[in-house]
């Protein structure tokens, strides 16, 4: 990237809806099902199980047993828990700006406001539909789809791979 390439600003936006939601979802979380995803379920339950044998108070153990159960509903619908979640967050159909300029990666919308610089930015990770943006605040996705063929081009390539 030359000097006067560095200086410039690029700007693009995208919507926070069904779709953005869906893609952030599937690009960006870990869906591995292992017995470490299980663990807390399986306590729960066994727990409950252990309670219910010693005959000690039964709503405690029923308490348990439907933690248990919620646990594994939670694992086995995280997906669209996480999707709708999001649309009934304030968020959900606001446009957001995402400049790209010499100091970071900046997006702005009406509920939040995001500054990644370069220099606290850990990896760029390109994806099939989108970057995962790993920074010292956390982890943050941006669709291709709502990005200029400019900002496409800078954020390529700073990627690590």
């Amino acid at each position: 990237m030359t000097d006067a390439d560095a200086s410039t600003e690029h700007s693009s936006y995208y919507v926070l809806n069904r779709d953005y939601f869906s893609e952030c979802f599937d690009e960006s979380a870990n869906t591995t099902a292992s017995v470490k995803t299980y663990v807390k379920a399986i306590g729960l339950i066994f727990m409950a199980s252990v309670i219910y044998a010693m005959d000690i108070e039964i709503y405690v153990a029923a308490f348990l047993l439907c933690l248990g159960v919620v646990e594994l509903l939670s694992i086995r619908y995280k997906r669209s828990w996480w999707i709708n979640r999001q649309m009934l967050s304030r968020a959900a159909g606001s446009k957001v700006v995402v400049r790209v300029n010499d100091q970071g990666i900046f997006t702005d919308s009406t509920y939040h406001q995001q500054g990644m610089h370069w220099g606290d930015i850990d990896e760029i990770k390109d994806t099939e539909k989108g970057f995962l943006v790993k920074h010292t605040s956390g982890t943050s996705y941006l669709s291709k789809g709502g990005l200029d063929e400019e900002v496409l081009v800078v954020l390529t390539g700073k990627t690590d791979g």
